[in-house]
């Protein structure tokens, strides 16, 4: 049977029905789908849940669980969806002990309710060290189910930083994740230039250990920290680096309130 691919963004899985429970040594599966289709992200089971409509069981590529992704919801939905298995328009999708809510809107978009934010420091001093040099910056530290550093790149004095669309996101997001500091969980790493009309943003993903073309819990806290640190107003534009948009909404009233995260998911070839 082929497999059937989903990009949420740009961010690519595996969808899997495990409705049957037929599949139930994981990282077997996870290493057999990623060396058959190496361009994709992670690898993403879709199971029964005694508190939601469905659960989605989430992979990253390197075999690793047990973490929120946020446009992997969407393409939960859309594969649900798809697959004739609802045929509402809001579903209630459980991933890593949350419910969430995912609604259906025009042209393949979907939107996901999250709850607030568990961790947020949006001023964390980090000192990041390569073979080659050395620079003090300034994180945001969000955990949304999955833990995010983030840093605006106009507040980083150095050639490194200064050039979003060419700076290497690979060396420098590989230093920040295992940063002594975030460890030992680690951390997801997004670099974020603010523009007229969006943020740009690239990420770093860890279980991938590389840049992804889109990030969803990334777009997230990119979203939060520009708000806190700069005042900027949602609903606030992302512009991923698979040239897609997603958007984040939300309220605040002291803390993160009816957060809102919108964005393409589609089958692909």
């Amino acid at each position: 049977m082929e497999d059937k691919k989903y990009s949420g963004a740009g961010n690519k899985f595996v969808m899997l029905n495990n409705l049957d429970g037929q599949f139930s040594d994981y990282e077997k599966v996870v290493k057999e789908k990623v060396e058959l289709h190496k361009e994709i992200d992670g690898v993403i089971f879709l199971e029964s849940s005694r508190k939601a409509d469905y659960k989605m069981n989430y992979y990253n590529k390197d075999g690793t669980g047990n973490a929120l992704c946020g446009n992997g919801l969407r393409c939960t939905a859309g594969f649900i969806f798809d697959e004739g298995l609802s045929g509402n328009h809001s579903l209630l999708i459980e991933a890593v002990n949350e419910v969430y809510r995912v609604n259906r809107l025009n042209n393949g978009i979907y939107s996901v309710g999250f709850p607030p934010p568990k961790v947020f420091n949006p001023d964390v001093p980090l000192t990041v060290n390569t073979s080659g040099w050395w620079i003090s910056i300034n994180i945001s530290y969000v955990d949304v189910g999955s833990p995010h550093a983030v840093i605006f790149n106009n507040e980083v004095n150095s050639s490194h930083f200064k050039d979003i669309d060419n700076m290497d996101v690979d060396m420098i997001g590989r230093v920040i994740r295992n940063h002594k500091d975030l460890l030992p969980e680690g951390a997801n790493v997004n670099f974020i230039e603010i523009q007229e009309e969006f943020l740009k943003i690239r990420s770093y993903e860890r279980g991938v250990e590389g840049e992804t073309l889109a990030c969803g819990t990334g777009a997230l806290s990119g979203a939060f920290s520009a708000f806190a640190k700069y005042g900027i107003e949602p609903p606030i534009k992302l512009l991923t680096r698979s040239g897609d948009i997603l958007e984040v909404n939300f309220n605040f009233d002291n803390g993160f309130k009816n957060i809102e995260l919108s964005g393409p998911a589609k089958r692909y070839i």
